[in-house]
């Protein structure tokens, strides 16, 4: 199960153009997998991993790519020391450019913290910081941000997508680096067999039968590990983690796989089945999303103080070809929760509000986007991708008033006037109030009352973050769960990844860095554009409040 064509994926991770100019690290070195922050559970750099750093003259300005085995230390004029406990060690490099290298931290590089150097054209930067740790396994992502679809393949190495299904009892093939160190050089062919312990992560369960999990035997520092999906597993957007060294909690990124129970689509997209079946027949799709969001936040305790938080509009403008169906990513499957860590931003989260919902591609221009609110708010662009936020600590959007959306309409999407009708906040979290505190260790059972069955097929979104008081370490969160069932259980791998809740600050008013809210999207709207095959507008009132998970 180790096919050479894979050396490409290590290689082209995090392609990079450039200039000339003197070598400067801009962040410390972070898993080429996943970009994760310092102190937070499956960060460092494992043993015998691919690593990637950035900043500015640290390579060639066309990039230059290895391309034959032995790999060198040296690429393009660049290379990468690193020292712990006074021992160091160089690199081998994988990718060297301008703004970015890729390599390989040799197995033999002693565990602990220490500094690496980037010298190119024979000047040397200022040292960085590194972390040096046994295992730590970042999964590679569809979309290159360490979040959303998992590149996963079956055993005949077909991508796994919305369009290209696992089905309970199949084998899967996660592509991933940071197992650990092995028996050898780095530089040259991997061996193949067991590295260390993993846990796979599964939906709400582990994986039962792991059948492999080391080099893929084609390419240094890339990692397969390759499982079989238990029964009962189901969803477009299927949590998969890898938990290392066994070791709790060192976890590196939570991504997701597509499962159905037959057939080679799944049938939760927001897409809609009608979308996901044109692109399954080979067709490219334009996709629209609109979504208006309001969050009311109790953060003081024994008062009945309420913040209007967070009232944003969202808006994305995609198109799907079969060969990018993994970057239709929406959400979560009901059952399940995902993750991502937002230390140094947050790769397919609305910024606005913190919701996983939408981390679509967006590149359909549609001019320039209006809600026609009270006042009238224009919205951000960057390229498809809309979005404001039009309140915090004021109320914006209100339960059965109409709020249109318009559009001037730009290079691909036409010009287009639609309305919502806000709805209500029906599901309350009961058993949690402001400033409570939370245990972060084992599972976290929430309970809540009201919501309406008919909304949302009978889902209710449940949403968290939690940070420290510096804001460095930031983890966000978002679950699906049925309405009906009042109460849902967050494994307690997942509440492992969230950072100890800081202290925030206002005035005289002190509130938690933890967060939680509930809420159900309303029953979408269609609304047509030139230029989009579908498009639709929704909208979701969260009720919730400041907590402190610790």
């Amino acid at each position: 199960m180790h096919n050479p064509r894979t050396r490409s994926w290590a290689i082209f991770l995090f392609p990079a153009v450039a200039a000339l100019a003197q070598p400067t690290i801009n962040i410390q070195a972070l898993n080429s997998a996943v970009v994760r922050g310092p102190g937070t559970p499956g960060s460092g750099i494992a043993q015998g991993s691919i690593f990637t750093v950035y900043g500015s003259g640290l390579g060639p300005e066309s990039g230059v790519s290895a391309n034959a085995f032995p790999l060198q230390t040296t690429l393009g004029g660049s290379s990468l020391a690193v020292t712990v406990g006074g021992a160091t060690v160089s690199a081998i490099i994988l990718y060297a450019g301008y703004y970015q290298i890729n390599a390989i931290l040799p197995s033999n590089t002693p565990i602990g913290s220490g500094t690496f150097t980037v010298t190119y054209n024979n000047q040397t930067s200022a040292p960085a910081s590194i972390q040096v740790v046994a295992s730590a396994v970042g999964i590679y992502t569809y979309a290159v941000t360490g979040s959303g679809q998992a590149v996963a393949t079956d055993v005949n190495y077909g991508i796994n997508t919305i369009i290209h299904t696992f089905h309970p009892g199949d084998y899967v093939i996660l592509w991933a680096t940071g197992l650990g160190a092995i028996n050898g050089s780095d530089a040259e062919v991997p061996p193949t067999g067991n590295i260390g312990q993993v846990k796979v992560y599964i939906g709400n369960t582990a994986a039962s039968n792991i059948y492999y999990h080391g080099r893929s035997g084609c390419c240094a520092g890339l990692d397969q590990i390759i499982f079989q999906i238990p029964s009962g597993i189901t969803g477009c957007y299927v949590p998969v983690a890898v938990e290392a060294g066994g070791v709790t909690g060192n976890i590196g990124n939570v991504t997701t796989i597509a499962v159905s129970d037959s057939g080679q689509t799944c049938s939760d997209s927001v897409l809609g089945q009608d979308l996901v079946a044109r692109l399954a027949a080979g067709q490219t799709v334009n996709f629209g999303y609109i979504r208006l969001e309001s969050e009311l936040s109790s953060f003081v305790p024994g008062t009945a103080s309420f913040l209007a938080s967070l009232d944003s509009v969202t808006a994305t403008f995609s198109q799907y070809t079969p060969q990018t169906a993994g970057l239709a990513e929406y959400g979560v499957s009901n059952g399940y929760c995902v993750a991502v860590d937002c230390s140094y931003g947050c790769f397919g989260v609305n910024t606005y509000n913190f919701s996983l919902q939408d981390s679509s591609p967006a590149q359909l221009d549609a001019g320039t986007l209006t809600i026609q609110g009270t006042p009238p708010v224009t919205l951000n662009q960057s390229g498809g991708s809309y979005g404001a936020q039009l309140a915090f600590g004021n109320r914006y959007l209100w339960s059965g008033l109409v709020y249109p959306v318009t559009a001037t309409g730009g290079t691909e999407v036409g010009a287009f006037n639609v309305s919502d009708t806000l709805g209500i906040a029906g599901a309350k979290f009961t058993g949690i109030s402001a400033s409570q505190t939370l245990s972060r260790s084992g599972d976290l059972t929430v309970h809540w009352s009201g919501g309406d069955e008919s909304l949302d097929n009978g889902n209710v979104t449940i949403g968290m973050y939690s940070a420290d008081s510096s804001l460095a370490l930031f983890e966000a969160m978002q679950c699906t769960a049925p309405q009906s069932a009042g109460q849902f259980t967050i494994p307690g791998w997942m509440v492992a990844l969230l950072p100890q809740s800081g202290t925030g600050v206002n005035g005289a008013t002190t509130y938690p860095l933890g967060w939680m809210w509930i809420g159900q999207y309303d029953t979408p709207k269609p609304f047509t554009a030139t230029g989009l095959d579908k498009a639709i507008v929704t909208d979701i009132l969260y009720n919730g409040t400041g907590v402190y998970f610790k």
